[in-house]
């Protein structure tokens, strides 16, 4: 029996070997450029399977269906022919990874290659993005191997196709895959004079990622090359906040720049301003964020960390002295108008008609409350500026007439010495207040 295994074994050795005299024909005939006589070949020998025993089998498929798909008079089958090229490239690459053949069959991958960059260029033309973009991961990846083989493309990389699949890879969102070719061009110093795009995308993309290091690095590099463009002067912060396209995306890049930063002022500040702004400066009719509640937190403590990192700056105070006065307005209406219900229904106003009066009521004291502790802070910080320039003066003007008003209101409840307090103070807003106008 075993005798007879080891037969058959050199039996089909010998038909694969004697198979392989079948590749000849269809090389000589393409070393002539003869492509009709090849593809006549092929068509006959493909249909064995033993045709594919070696990589040969799948080189020779590649060299004939990329020059199909380079053919004008078979463009209706273009795309049919490439798919069909590339696919027998890559299990040609997969068979032989040392890839000798292309010593023979060298305008295979270069055919290929060309290919996918004409019609990848004809959907840039197009607009078709995405189509484009996938054609060009495949020219990349085919230009390597022309380089690596030296076979008609100089080093070290294609410039040309790594450009195209880092813009359109942006183009279509693909950020990660946009930074790993715009980074071969960008490691290289490869520039045009005019168009500094490589080294601005990684620039932005290390900034959304928090990478320091490489969002340092790159700036640097586009410095260096583009020494005229201020954007290479921008820091992570101009980033986070002038390159987002939405409130969602620009705190949750500021968020990742307090939660590696923590001590910086400024961010913790653009955090706060940024979420002030939704909450307090919304246009007309625009509802209330459905995580209001959330966002307040997140802000209030920005604001707080800011004040505490740098106690010398008013901003964060008017901040949320301006955002608690902003609350305390919005609950007055509701404060008058259950005390115009209770005083409407007079002796038959209920129990429940007084309690929903004091509730309002409390309600708009707590905010005004915070307000007035926010406003007095900054109202002693403004009183040691001398002189006051135009906009301190309307912030100390506003900010004392908030004042009077506050303790004037809190005052009319108090008894005792509590009221002797606040008719002191409210005297004393007030007297500021007019002096200011």
């Amino acid at each position: 029996m075993m005798k007879k295994l080891f037969l058959i074994g050199v039996a089909v050795m010998s038909a694969a070997a004697g198979y392989a005299q079948k590749y000849d024909g269809i090389k000589a005939a393409l070393l002539t450029n003869n492509l009709a006589e090849a593809h006549k070949a092929y068509d006959k020998e493909s249909t064995n399977e033993k045709f594919f025993s070696k990589p040969e089998g799948y080189i020779i498929k590649t060299y004939l269906f990329a020059a199909d798909a380079l053919d004008s008079s078979k463009a209706a089958d273009a795309e049919k022919n490439r798919e069909e090229a590339f696919a027998a490239f890559s299990k040609y690459r997969e068979m032989d990874p040392s890839m000798k053949d292309l010593d023979t069959y060298k305008n295979a991958p270069y055919q290929l290659y060309a290919a996918y960059f004409n019609s990848g260029v004809a959907d840039i033309n197009a607009k078709n993005y995405e189509a484009a973009y996938n054609k060009f991961k495949n020219v990349v990846d085919l230009s390597d191997v022309l380089i690596a083989k030296k076979i008609n493309l100089p080093g070290p990389i294609d410039t040309n196709a790594n450009y195209y699949a880092g813009i359109l890879a942006e183009t279509v969102k693909k950020t990660d895959e946009a930074a790993k070719y715009n980074t071969r061009l960008a490691d290289l110093k490869v520039h045009e004079p005019k168009d500094s795009t490589i080294y601005q995308s990684l620039v932005r993309y290390y900034a959304a990622k928090n990478d320091d290091a490489n969002f340092e690095k790159y700036k640097a590099l586009g410095k260096e090359l583009y020494p005229q463009s201020p954007f290479f002067s921008y820091n992570k912060l101009d980033f986070a906040i002038g390159g987002s396209s939405s409130f969602e995306e620009k705190v949750a890049n500021l968020e990742k720049i307090v939660a590696s930063t923590p001590d910086d002022y400024n961010a913790n500040l653009a955090l706060g301003e940024a979420i002030f702004e939704k909450l307090d400066r919304s246009k007309e009719g625009e509802a209330k964020p459905a995580n209001y509640d959330e966002l307040e937190g997140k802000m209030i403590t920005a604001l707080k960390k800011a004040s505490s990192i740098k106690s010398s700056e008013i901003q964060p105070i008017l901040l949320m002295g301006d955002h608690y006065m902003s609350k305390a307005s919005s609950l007055e209406d509701a404060m008058r108008a259950a005390e115009k219900e209770l005083d409407g229904k007079g002796a038959k106003a209920t129990a429940a008609d007084k309690q929903k009066y004091a509730d309002a009521k409390k309600a708009y004291v707590d905010e005004y409350a915070l307000a007035a502790e926010n406003f007095e802070k900054a109202a002693d910080m403004l009183s040691k500026v001398n002189p006051l320039d135009n906009v301190q003066k309307r912030q100390y003007y506003i900010i004392a007439g908030n004042l009077a008003q506050y303790y004037f209101f809190i005052g009319q409840d108090a008894k005792g010495a509590d009221k002797a307090k606040y008719n002191a103070l409210e005297k004393k807003y007030d007297s500021l207040y007019k002096s200011l106008k």
